[in-house]
């Protein structure tokens, strides 16, 4: 690779080239099989819903910690446009299920590591964020398919803010998060812990997702 094009190589390129693997796992579950086909039992999507509650706000909270002393934190996460666990917690109310509960033990473990990072490499969050931030996108196209599946209106306090909150400005918004992490001042070790945290935040959403049901467990499927 020439030396100019190692330079026009954004963070957020590199970023997105090491998960391109783990995002097509993810898309190939069952899971999210059944909801790009608009397929999913609403007590299947409530049951992921409920385990994204506990990523997003774990990731909130770190970053919460992590604002004041990391510039790098304080220039990509606007927290007034970018939390979205309140979301999930009001979709889930007004589909009439269950609140969150207890995080699967995949969550948890997530969870407490990104509790390290706050405080002893809290630049490392910019890539569990870039991720999460990255799922808005495609949750432009799969609230299409999950509206009829749930019987859900797509319009604001049906069940589906987790998808269609600042859907207007989203493109906008994206480019403008990747514009601001490209120019961020880090150095190659500090690009590697994003790298190495956006690979981690992947390989724990594979996981995830591949322990989704793509369907309802019946009752008697186990005397069959």
């Amino acid at each position: 690779m020439s030396e100019h094009r190692r330079r026009s190589v954004t963070l957020p390129d590199r970023i997105r080239e090491a998960i391109a693997a783990d995002h097509a796992a993810i898309e190939s579950t069952p899971f999210a099989l059944a909801m790009t086909s608009g397929k999913i039992d609403i007590d299947v999507y409530a049951a992921g819903m409920r385990e994204l509650y506990h990523v997003h706000a774990s990731l909130e909270a770190s970053l919460a910690v992590a604002l004041p002393i990391s510039p790098e934190v304080s220039a990509a996460y606007d927290p007034t446009r970018m939390t979205r666990s309140g979301l999930i917690t009001s979709d889930l109310a007004a589909l009439g299920v269950l609140p969150p509960g207890e995080p699967s033990a995949v969550v948890a473990g997530f969870a407490a590591e990104i509790g390290d990072w706050a405080t002893s490499r809290p630049w490392a969050l910019i890539g569990p964020l870039y991720v999460l931030e990255g799922s808005r996108m495609g949750s432009m196209v799969l609230v299409r398919s999950l509206a009829p599946a749930l019987a859900a209106e797509c319009r604001p306090g049906s069940g589906l803010d987790y998808h269609l909150a600042g859907i207007a400005t989203r493109p906008q918004d994206w480019q403008r998060f990747r514009s601001t992490i490209s120019g961020l001042k880090m150095t190659d070790a500090q690009q590697a812990d994003v790298l190495g945290a956006a690979i981690t935040t992947m390989q724990m959403l594979v996981l995830l997702y591949a322990d989704l049901p793509g369907e309802p467990v019946l009752a008697d499927a186990a005397h069959v």
